[in-house]
C-alpha cells in the first residue's frame, strides 16, 4: 500500500528465538528499532518468537507428552531467569503470564488435549518473551508499546479446513480496513 493511503509508513522487524534469548540481542533489537523509526520517520512494529526451544516444550505440552507439570515448572524458572539477567522484577513483569501458563495445566480441556486449550498453551511462549522484551526494551529508554497480536489478526476459515488447522495453523487476512487502520 502506499503511503498516502495508509498514513505514516511502517516497518516491520520478525526478530526468532535465538535472537530473543540473550539480553545483548535484545539491545540490539532495541536499536534497530530506533534506527527503522529515524529513517523517514516510519512506524515501527516488532514482531518476537519465544525464546529459543521454548516452543519445542509447549509443543510437548500440548500433545501431553511427558510431565507436564515438570516442563511447565522448567519454562517458568527459565523465564524468571531471563528476567533476571535483564535486570527485570519477573513478578511485576511476568507474574500474570507465568499464573496463565500454570493454570493451563489444571484446566479441565487440558485432559482431552482440547484444540483450544492447544493453542494456549501454544500461544504463551510468544506472550512470554514480547512481555519480557518490551518491558526490557522500556527500561532501556526505547519508546516502546506492546500489543498482542490475537487481538489484531483475524483468521480466515478456508474451504475444506480441518478442526486442527482452524485453531492451530490458521491463514489471516493481509488487508486491513479503514477501521482496523485507525484503531493500529
Amino acid at each position: 500500500m502506499s503511503p498516502s493511503l495508509t498514513g505514516t509508513p511502517w516497518v516491520v522487524l520478525k526478530f526468532g528465538g535465538t535472537s530473543v534469548s540473550q539480553r545483548h540481542r535484545w539491545n540490539t533489537i532495541g536499536q534497530l528499532a530506533d534506527k527503522r523509526a529515524g529513517d523517514d520517520g516510519r512506524r515501527v512494529l516488532v514482531v518476537v518468537s519465544a525464546l529459543s526451544g521454548v516452543t519445542n516444550e509447549l509443543t510437548a505440552i500440548a500433545a501431553g507428552d511427558g510431565d507436564g507439570t515438570a516442563r511447565v515448572a522448567a519454562l517458568i524458572a527459565r523465564h524468571r531467569e531471563f528476567a533476571q539477567v535483564l535486570e527485570l522484577d519477573a513478578d511485576a513483569v511476568l507474574g500474570e503470564r507465568l499464573g496463565a501458563l500454570q493454570a493451563l495445566l489444571d484446566d479441565p480441556r487440558a485432559a482431552s488435549l482440547a484444540l483450544d486449550w492447544q493453542a494456549e498453551v501454544l500461544a504463551q511462549g510468544e506472550l512470554l518473551s514480547s512481555t519480557l522484551g518490551a518491558a526490557y526494551l522500556r527500561s532501556q529508554g526505547h519508546d516502546i508499546g506492546w500489543c498482542d497480536a490475537r487481538d489484531w489478526l483475524d483468521a480466515l476459515e478456508l474451504p475444506n479446513q480441518s478442526d486442527w488447522s482452524r485453531r492451530l495453523s490458521v491463514s489471516c487476512r493481509r488487508e486491513s480496513d479503514d477501521g482496523w487502520r485507525e484503531r493500529f
